[in-house]
């Protein structure tokens, strides 16, 4: 384990532009969509993070003619038209929720296949039961656990996708729903699949990327029912699909602008994106921050640093949930009160995001309410400069913990960019920064530069 990170606040406003690494949850399912499809596809902007390569990785060890070249963020993948070439395999799947489901869902299309999975401690933990319910249901698949059952580990035991009918429970993460959606129309049958209540930002992302890789249009009925028709995937017309800038990533540098000011231009990043982190930018647009979409860019502006606070608000972040804690962590410097309602999901996800986020508000001397599904926080920004002030006479810093979870220590490292005591000198530090390679493994050096 490194030292903690110390973060040198900022000391003048914005005027920069910064190019935004490729979204995880994007490349994560095209790389499964050009696995799955006829021909060879080429992935223009993808993520090169630890969660990327582990799938990227699972598909070289289950036979895939894949090759990554990291300074053109080019990935290019042989698909197989709906087979796997190896009919066996170990996959350790680390932390990657996205690859643990999508490659589960996915496995289960190669009928006598005999795979097994394995992934860290946490990954051990993190909720598998609703897919691996629906893949038993389906008949598509059996599975022998090594551990707790309806967890990591287990030994999948492959039946193929032969038509029929599941009730999904995605209410844990809306991943179990998109991992069907992805892999069971490469079957030969048609499903039927029950999920109401299911999140549906990111299944609006996962529908319509099917579409650039041949499917047809999708939707649910008013019951939350999906038909999936056999379809065969194919390649994209000119052989290249074009990755969505990280728009979660994007909510860290919008809360930058919004307490430091100036301007920051986000280029590849269109007025419609696929991401349903978009709707971030309306939570700080009520704080003053503009965002223009303009010549498939994003220009963020903030006319004043000093964050317009208007008494109490309760915001329901279900839509949007992975950017909950880049507002908690900049909370202490809105003023008034807030209320973040929807997030039940993320104590499932990396960590429990919401006692971690409620551990780390109280060591600034925030006031803290937590809820099985919320978190209330009652701003003390006196006192966050006070307890600041203390670890400094006492030699030393405000310390953050990060939970081995990426988002705890960008969101963090926002806050402490803040000029909190007014002398441009730290005053906060991240313990394990490298956590951030996730999804954003040169987060720490994108704010040295916007520091230049």
């Amino acid at each position: 384990m490194t030292d903690p990170l110390p973060i040198t606040p900022f000391t003048q406003p914005l005027d920069h532009q910064i190019r935004l690494p490729g979204s995880k949850s994007i490349t994560n399912r095209a790389l499964i969509l050009a696995a799955l499809a006829d021909g060879e596809t080429r992935l223009e902007g993808a993520l090169f993070s630890r969660d990327t390569r582990i799938m990227l990785e699972a598909l070289k060890v289950l036979g895939f003619q894949c090759s990554a070249d990291q300074s053109t963020q080019s990935i290019t993948v042989k698909g197989e038209g709906g087979s796997i070439p190896n009919n066996s395999a170990e996959l350790h799947i680390g932390n990657a929720g996205t690859a643990a489901r999508f490659l589960t869902a996915f496995l289960a299309l190669q009928s006598g296949g005999c795979y097994t999975l394995d992934g860290d401690p946490a990954m051990r933990e993190r909720p598998m039961a609703g897919l691996l319910d629906a893949l038993c249901a389906l008949d598509a698949a059996t599975f022998e656990f090594h551990g707790k059952p309806g967890h990591f580990p287990f030994t999948l035991k492959a039946k193929g996708y032969k038509g029929g009918t599941a009730t999904v429970d995605a209410s844990a993460s809306s991943q179990i729903l998109s991992a069907l959606l992805l892999a069971a129309p490469a079957g030969c049958g048609d499903i039927q699949l029950s999920c109401p209540g299911v999140r549906p930002a990111y299944v609006a992302i996962t529908l319509k990327m099917r579409e650039a890789f041949g499917a047809m249009p999708t939707s649910c009925d008013t019951e939350g029912n999906y038909t999936l028709e056999p379809l065969k995937y194919q390649a994209p017309a000119d052989g290249v699909y074009r990755i969505e800038p990280d728009i979660s990533a994007a909510s860290y540098l919008l809360a930058l602008s919004l307490i430091q000011g100036g301007q920051l231009n986000l280029p590849n990043l269109s007025a419609d994106p696929l991401q349903g982190d978009a709707h971030f930018v309306e939570v700080l647009a009520h704080h003053g921050l503009r965002v223009d979409a303009e010549n498939n860019e994003w220009i963020a502006s903030c006319s004043t640093s000093e964050a317009i606070g208007r008494g109490h608000r309760e915001i329901d972040f279900n839509p949007f949930s992975d950017t909950f804690l880049t507002y908690g962590a900049i909370a202490p410097l809105l003023g008034g009160s807030v209320r973040i309602c929807g997030i039940g999901h993320t104590r499932h996800q990396e960590t429990d995001r919401i006692a971690g986020m409620a551990n780390e508000l109280s060591k600034l001397g925030q006031l803290v309410k937590e809820e099985d599904d919320a978190l209330t926080i009652s701003t003390k920004p006196n006192e966050l400069r006070a307890r600041a002030l203390k670890a400094r006479n006492a030699g030393g810093l405000i310390e953050i913990d990060t939970y081995e979870d990426h988002r705890f220590a960008m969101s963090f490292g926002i806050l402490g960019s803040f000029d909190l005591i007014g002398d441009g000198k730290p005053w906060l530090a991240i313990r394990d920064p490298q956590c951030c390679g996730k999804t954003y493994p040169d987060f720490f050096e994108v704010l040295d530069q916007l520091r230049s």
